[in-house]
């Protein structure tokens, strides 16, 4: 699935367009860039990835949209190119340590973001692993890039990634698609797939540890899990005493 005919759209001409690092009200056309759990509390890139049921991506997706679109934008920017690794300063930001689940995740991603009405701009700034660049490509997905500059757009193209970029400067290297068909704005569901996600992310890591830790991939043992509420504890304490089964997968 390629973005470009995923819908019947018109074309924003190559040029420029303003990046935004805020979640704020947009008057003007620009770029919504902010990490994905500010769109929906809580629930990371990681988070996806630890879900068991990767399609929970195309529903969270749907639902960032649906808020980035309350807030005036038609584009996001959202995932990443790279894996987790050991000691990641910045884990969070990534999806999985397989390349595989990564590019799964992106796929439903772009699709939940397409069918929300907004326009998704794959984040390819930092390190980019090329096991996802081929596993995207291999499923034929594809969608704008983020990327440092033309430089990093020109190795990307090298690889095989031939899309519309847009560098750190809001520089557009292409024509930027504006989707034609928006469903209307809808945030009624945001809060029910917002738990799901966490829910579906609560990660046994070793039950002998007792000890239940909140957006550490790395910790020791015990239970994992992404949220601090008082619920989403709950049921990890359930879970560390065997009281009901884990839901995610390790990162």
């Amino acid at each position: 699935m390629v973005l470009a005919i995923s819908f019947s759209i018109c074309s924003i001409a190559a040029g420029s367009i303003e990046l935004c690092d805020q979640l704020s009200f947009c008057e003007k056309s620009c770029v919504l860039n902010v990490p994905l759990e500010k769109l929906l509390k809580d629930v990371s890139l990681l988070a996806l990835g630890c879900n068991q049921n990767m399609e929970i991506a195309k529903d969270v997706a749907y639902a960032a949209g649906m808020v980035a679109r309350s807030y005036g934008f038609d584009c996001v920017v959202f995932g990443t190119l790279d894996v987790l690794r050991d000691s990641d300063a910045d884990p969070l930001r990534k999806i999985s340590r397989s390349p595989f689940i990564t590019a799964q995740v992106l796929s439903y991603m772009i699709e939940g973001f397409v069918s929300a009405g907004v326009v998704p701009i794959l984040n390819a700034t930092g390190k980019v692993n090329p096991d996802v660049v081929r596993s995207l490509l291999t499923r034929k997905m594809s969608c704008p890039t983020l990327v440092e500059d033309e430089e990093k757009a020109k190795t990307l193209r090298e690889m095989g990634f031939d899309v519309v970029f847009v560098t750190g400067k809001g520089e557009l290297l292409g024509k930027l698609p504006v989707l034609n068909v928006k469903p209307p704005i809808d945030l009624s569901d945001v809060e029910r797939i917002r738990r799901k996600a966490l829910e579906g992310a609560i990660v046994l890591l070793n039950r002998s540890v007792k000890k239940i830790s909140v957006n550490d991939p790395f910790a020791a043992g015990g239970v994992l899990v992404f949220s601090d509420e008082e619920w989403i504890l709950k049921l990890a304490e359930q879970v560390l005493k065997g009281e009901r089964p884990s839901t995610g997968r390790a990162p």
